[in-house]
């Protein structure tokens, strides 16, 4: 998976395909000095900070020591305009997140952005995907700005079952191969050429509410977050009920699954596989909407070792060229977007003694798509990121319709009875930085 996503890389090279996330922290800043020795001194028992890919000719990348590592060199301040707060900071980590990685040195940076609010300052920490996927920096995250020592991290949440398939369930999968042959519908918005230069949005929500609607449907979360990124799509395509049944109304959309067992916890390389998630956007239905994601990804669950139809999909096709054929485009017909739920971050988590309060993930956006979509936070705050292709319009609207929909969810689950669903209109001024959380 690490070479298939080298050949994404190198096909894309203009647009980073990153994963990162920004930590706000309350208190003082601290020194750019005092921060890169923190980082100095954990990378000590945290080797994969200091490794890089090795990509020699005709042999495998793989992963070495960089024996000239200095934390200095991937750690930088940014200053932002006093009392901007969260306008400029949307346009800071939208301009941090266009800058790519250089090849002889650990591919991760750490910005300071500081100056936008009186109490406080905000970390954002990106990764080149080749280097480390979502589940694996939000454990790195821990163990950089977390307790070191024994008994400090704990085992990801969706660690893959060690289990051969039987030959039911590989048939099964072999059938679910097929399915990707079929090319997924879109909406207006991603139907524009792809321009590069990602954007970044995003909405903080409190874990608790997504719990208690999850509750309502007796459902995931997972399938909430997937319910309510379907909801979206169909508000900001404006779509109709019309033909809301027919297969050509189904977007789909490549979900992650974590593979890392705990004896990975903190490893650098992409420990993961993807399902393939039919969202029913032309379904006018809240619940069966619902109802709808519920059943596939039980039935992921049920059959088979996860990823089992991907893998086969992935490995019909000839070594040196499954690069290039990612490259070429055929993602993009199999999936109109992304959307991961790695499990968020463990608190406590301090930088200098400071205390973290909230973490907004910034998901990677594959260089053949128009949005990225990825559920993360912190302890008990949750926060769902957008990052979409500079061709998209109306991507500021994303966090109310985000707001909207999971209003309606409410309704429809009985937790706000009585009240019509809310009412959304999008502003005619509102751009993506300017945005409210």
């Amino acid at each position: 998976m690490d070479t298939v996503l080298l050949g994404y890389q190198r096909a894309f090279p203009a647009t980073p395909f990153a994963v990162g996330c920004l930590l706000d922290v309350r208190g003082s800043v601290p020194d750019i000095e005092a921060l890169c020795e923190l980082v100095a001194d954990r990378a000590r028992t945290c080797l994969p900070l200091t490794q890089r890919v090795l990509s020699p000719r005709r042999r495998r990348p793989c992963w070495v020591v960089d024996d000239a590592f200095d934390a200095a060199r991937h750690i930088h301040a940014c200053r932002l305009s006093a009392g901007s707060d969260t306008a400029e900071l949307r346009v800071a980590v939208q301009r941090l997140s266009a800058s790519g990685f250089p090849a002889d040195r650990p591919p991760w940076q750490l910005w300071l952005l500081h100056g936008h609010r009186p109490d406080g300052f905000s970390l954002l920490f990106r990764s080149s995907h080749v280097w480390m996927d979502g589940l694996g920096q939000n454990l790195l995250l821990e163990r950089l700005f977390g307790h070191p020592g024994p008994g400090s991290t704990h085992a990801p949440l969706r660690s893959a079952s060690v289990r051969r398939s039987d030959p039911r369930a590989l048939g099964r999968a072999t059938a679910h191969m097929l399915s990707w042959c079929t090319r997924t519908a879109t909406i207006g918005p991603f139907e524009q050429v792809l321009v590069g230069h990602p954007q970044h949005t995003w909405l903080e929500v409190d874990l608790a509410r997504l719990r208690a609607i999850s509750r309502a449907f007796q459902v995931p979360v997972n399938d909430i977050f997937l319910a309510a990124v379907t909801g979206i799509l169909r508000a900001w395509s404006g779509s109709n009920t019309e033909h809301a049944g027919r297969r050509r109304e189904l977007v789909h959309a490549a979900m992650p699954v974590s593979t890392r067992r705990t004896t990975e916890q903190i490893r650098v390389g992409n420990h993961l596989t993807s399902v393939r998630i039919a969202l029913p956007y032309g379904e006018a239905s809240v619940r069966r909407r619902v109802e709808a994601i519920h059943r596939q990804t039980s039935r992921h669950k049920r059959v088979g070792t996860p990823g089992v139809a991907e893998r086969l999909f992935l490995w019909t096709v000839p070594a040196p060229l499954r690069p290039s054929v990612m490259a070429a485009g055929m993602m993009s017909r199999v999936f109109a977007l992304t959307a991961s739920n790695p499990h968020g971050l463990t608190g406590p988590l301090h930088v200098l003694g400071r205390p973290v309060t909230a973490a907004v993930p910034i998901p990677p956006l594959p260089g053949s798509q128009r949005m990225a979509v990825m559920l993360g936070g912190l302890d008990g705050q949750a926060a769902i990121g957008f990052t979409l292709d500079g061709s998209v319009q109306g991507g500021s609207y994303l966090p109310a319709l985000l707001e909207a929909e999971l209003h309606a969810l409410e309704v429809e689950g009985g937790l706000l009875p009585g009240q019509a669903p809310l009412e959304w209109t999008p502003s005619p001024t509102a751009d993506l930085a300017g945005a409210d959380r």
